[in-house]
């Protein structure tokens, strides 16, 4: 038979997790609805801390299949342009990335690791990001260029400014944020020992 102790601190115990779970629940959604963004129940991210360092990136870009509104051809031979971005804060660029080749849709991992790298115990996964690094202040803002690679000079695909406080940490999408950048998907990541190879590579 089972005492009667353990029956009651099993009920007081199940009790307080519906009570903790119809309290955060809504807390929490209404959290992602107070700053214009898609409510979800459990939010994946937070906004980053004032004052922290980050690591911040784009890991896909998808542009439109013209040039501009008239139908012009990204390349001379009709082919889909050679996507790189840069990040740029305070007044400087601190980060350029590599070119995706013929493409309306590239993708970056955001990681370089050699075989030297695998092999070696003493591989540093925060030399091998490939991001820009910066630090969250009120008033700085982050700001993404998305150019095409081309012989006669890089053509500006699009641009757009996010405010370093407005940063999420993990995964987050802009829909339509300037020029011919249909969607651009970023990643903001803590700055330290927590960072993981799955946090990068997804």
């Amino acid at each position: 038979m089972i005492p009667l102790d353990c029956v009651r601190y099993f009920w007081i115990g199940l009790t307080s997790l519906v009570v903790l779970a119809g309290i955060s629940v809504p807390f929490l959604w209404n959290r992602g609805a107070s700053s214009g963004e898609t409510p979800t129940a459990v939010p994946e991210t937070t906004v980053v801390d004032a004052g922290e360092m980050y690591y911040v990136m784009l890991s896909a870009i998808e542009v439109a299949p013209q040039k501009d509104d008239d139908g012009a051809k990204w390349d001379i031979d009709g082919s889909p342009p050679d996507l790189y971005f840069e990040i740029h804060w305070q007044g400087h660029k601190v980060f350029s990335s590599s070119t995706k080749k013929d493409t309306l849709v590239a993708r970056w991992t955001n990681i370089t690791l050699g075989v030297g790298d695998v092999l070696s115990s003493g591989v540093s996964l925060d030399d091998s990001i490939k991001a820009a690094r910066i630090t969250a202040r009120k008033g700085d803002e982050i700001e993404f260029r998305v150019y095409d690679d081309d012989l006669a000079g890089d053509d500006l695909v699009g641009r757009f400014k996010v405010p370093a406080e407005r940063l999420r940490v993990g995964d987050q999408e802009w829909t339509d944020p300037a020029g011919r950048i249909v969607s651009a998907h970023g990643r903001v990541l803590r700055s330290g020992g927590d960072v993981k190879f799955g946090d990068v590579v997804r």
